[in-house]
């Protein structure tokens, strides 16, 4: 089973992806394990032979397979969501192993963002034989990494300490709080997003995924609310998780309201 990302870059579809086997992992179906996993799905981009498309790259490919796509009313997120959708699915057309698409977009404090990436998931419903789901992070992906945060030493519980002091509020629990952009101003430096998770994580990616594979899902659910983590994990457990369980809890089937 194939399943399609859509994203800004790798740490985008790192962490989505991960998120997502977690969820299939840890659900209510016993025999889905991570030794398991990999042989029941796949994680790829538009063209098999890649692991993930970058949004970038949407129009190049759409010229390739002559595909155009006005996405009219829908804005230029909507739009291009629009186009990702119309590409899997012609590309669905000769493989049907493909059963979702992931698309993985940075709300950057723009709730209207996601809501047009519906719009073109709800318009194009009756055409698709496979799963839609969205990942909208809020302010940015580093949100959710903060979420997962929760200190391994004596040193990390003394930065989340001293960030927490800087700041005036928990980075963990509130990181929509904090600056999603970087500025250049000196009074807004100590509420960049990236910075905070550069102090915190010593600028070790690895580090950072460990916040998204280790935190408890349930801990990520109750803090993910207001950054659309919490979301992204309900739809992976209402729309794809039942792909791979025909026992879970199924949410929209496909191809209605998809």
């Amino acid at each position: 089973m194939r399943l399609v990302l859509i994203v800004e870059d790798r740490a985008d579809a790192e962490a989505a992806s991960m998120l997502a086997d977690r969820v299939f992992i840890e659900g209510d179906a016993g025999w889905i394990d991570a030794e398991t996993l990999p042989s029941l799905r796949e994680w790829t981009g538009i063209e098999p032979e890649t692991r993930y498309t970058r949004w970038v790259g949407l129009g190049q490919l759409a010229t390739r397979h002559r595909i155009k796509a006005h996405g009219r009313g829908l804005g230029p997120d909507g739009a291009a969501a629009r186009k990702a959708l119309l590409l899997v699915i012609q590309t669905h057309a000769q493989d049907d192993n493909i059963q979702a698409l992931v698309l993985v977009r940075d709300m950057d404090n723009q709730p209207e963002r996601r809501a047009s990436m519906e719009s073109a998931r709800a318009e194009l419903a009756d055409k698709l034989a496979f799963q839609v789901a969205i990942a909208a992070p809020d302010p940015k992906r580093e949100a959710w990494i903060l979420h997962g945060f929760e200190p391994q030493n004596d040193n990390e519980t003394t930065l989340l300490a001293d960030q927490r002091k800087t700041l005036g509020f928990d980075p963990v629990t509130n990181p929509e709080r904090l600056r999603g952009d970087r500025r250049k101003n000196a009074d807004q430096a100590d509420r960049d997003m990236k910075l905070v998770i550069e102090r915190l994580t010593h600028c070790e990616y690895e580090r950072e995924l460990q916040c998204l594979e280790t935190t408890l899902l349930s801990v990520l659910r109750e803090r993910g609310q207001a950054t659309g983590l919490t979301a992204y994990l309900a739809e992976v457990e209402t729309r794809l998780l039942p792909l791979l369980d025909p026992g879970a809890s199924a949410g929209t089937a496909v191809g209605l309201d998809a």
